[in-house]
């Protein structure tokens, strides 16, 4: 299998086709978000450009631990952002909120696939992550 491949179709459709049990959060110009359907606070970051292009992964990984770091001051705890992508061909990055209490501690989340899922934790992180896009969005006064 050969992974890392960009996905050029960045349509709701195709990127919840190519990541199943994830929702579209975001399309933005450079990137777009996932929100993983688990029991933990689980993104996906699909770039546009393969890792090859330094000057939009440097921007990519910007915006992810921006959003790490804003989600984690809202109280989200502890993240791990990662690119590992064994088990799906396409370029991607993970950011996981994690806890002690949460059931793949403290091995890697992804050694614990599937996890339960949870429509409620997940339909939350999404209109928090829509709320603080809108708000980067609007100029302050």
């Amino acid at each position: 299998m050969l992974l890392d491949q960009v996905i050029t179709d960045h349509s709701k459709t195709h990127l919840e086709q190519c990541f199943s049990g994830c929702e579209l959060v975001a399309e933005l110009p450079f990137f777009s978000i996932l929100a993983k359907n688990a029991a933990v606070p689980w993104l996906l970051f699909i770039p546009k450009a393969g890792l090859d292009n330094s000057s939009q992964m440097l921007l990519l990984y910007g915006q992810m631990l921006k959003l790490g770091n804003a989600l984690q001051a809202r109280g989200r705890g502890h993240y791990n952002l990662a690119k590992i992508g064994n088990k799906n061909p396409w370029l991607h990055f993970h950011l996981v909120f994690r806890h002690e209490r949460d059931g793949a501690w403290p091995d890697a989340i992804w050694c614990h696939e599937p996890l339960a899922e949870n429509p409620n934790l997940t339909k939350a992180l999404i209109k928090e992550i829509k709320q603080l896009l809108l708000d980067a969005e609007t100029p302050s006064v």
